[in-house]
């Protein structure tokens, strides 16, 4: 019995095991920042290249790690154009859980490369690669870290109760009530030192069912795919869990899903801030169109989804 299970007493959040969690064998933290972070330390990186089309929160930790950052673009179909010596560290992402192909030939190309499975929480492991569960399922923070040399030695545990408001402020009132809530909490991980993972947050992602969560994912997307036919992967790989439908269209189709409370992610909107201007990233980040497929949908959601770009301004890639 740990120091949590007092005897008796008022009642907790309730959370059962569902025994499906396929990270168990990893190095639980705070977040993907602080894997980043670790990482950096553990090899001791001093320079590493990135993808110019990646999160603002990457480079933060790289740069509060002391490390240089070299920037390198994608092409079309996300693969890198990437000229660098085998010694060189590298981060690549598998984008949108629909990259493994890449990623497969990247790992077997570069002997220092780390794989950033933020958008692909249930991507097959890599030597060193690392995982933000929140892209994926509703808990504020975590992250996942496979890197054999790396321990949680010393590091501080974090404490993520302030964080979770937003989770119980969409169950209350909604996404548009939780929004603020939700801002809010991802501010307070920026510029956060190396923690471990918080009790709270371990215990809800080892109370999902991830079998059907996987399920969901690929039939809504497969369903979306049937229809609309535009996105950059035409087929699933097999074992590919997808985190969004990437779909080509416009700004006039944002604004119009979003009015009708279809909300889609931007990724990622500072790029301009290290992008070239007439970019394939910025073009990217402008016409990538974010559908939500997750496990919250059933197929009337995706239907909703059509009937608005059906009826709103799509257009081709």
């Amino acid at each position: 019995m740990n120091k949590y299970q007092e005897i008796g007493g008022y009642f907790a959040l309730e959370l059962k095991s569902s025994n499906s969690y396929p990270h168990k064998s990893a190095l639980h933290l705070q977040s993907a920042r602080s894997a980043i972070k670790l990482i950096i330390k553990t090899h001791n990186i001093k320079e590493i290249y990135i993808p110019y089309f990646t999160c603002k929160s990457v480079l933060e930790a790289i740069k509060h790690s002391n490390c240089k950052i070299k920037f390198y673009s994608i092409n079309e179909d996300l693969s890198p154009k990437l000229e660098c010596s085998d010694n060189h560290w590298i981060i690549y992402n598998d984008y949108f859980g629909i990259n493994s192909k890449n990623i497969k030939k990247i790992t077997k190309k570069y002997k220092n490369i780390i794989i950033d499975n933020a958008q692909s929480f249930f991507a097959k492991r890599s030597k060193i690669c690392f995982y933000s569960p929140r892209k994926f399922i509703g808990v504020s923070d975590g992250g996942i870290l496979y890197d054999s040399k790396s321990t949680l030695q010393n590091i501080q545990k974090d404490y993520s109760l302030n964080r979770a408001k937003y989770l119980f402020s969409r169950l209350e009132g909604g996404a548009e009530y939780g929004y603020k809530d939700f801002l809010d909490s991802e501010k307070s991980l920026d510029l956060e030192p190396i923690k471990t993972m918080s009790n709270l947050t371990y215990s809800l992602l080892n109370a999902i069912d991830y079998k059907t969560i996987k399920q969901k994912r690929v039939q809504n997307y497969n369903y979306l795919n049937s229809v609309l036919k535009k996105s950059i992967k035409p087929f699933l790989e097999t074992n590919e869990i997808p985190m969004i439908y990437p779909y080509f269209g416009n700004k006039k189709l944002r604004e119009n899903l979003i009015k009708n409370k279809i909300f889609v992610a931007t990724y990622w909107r500072d790029l301009e801030l290290w992008c070239k201007k007439n970019s394939f990233e910025l073009h990217l980040r402008d016409h990538l169109i974010a559908l939500p497929i997750d496990q919250r949908y059933e197929v009337d959601s995706m239907d909703k989804i059509i009937s608005v770009i059906n009826g709103g301004g799509g257009s081709p890639r």
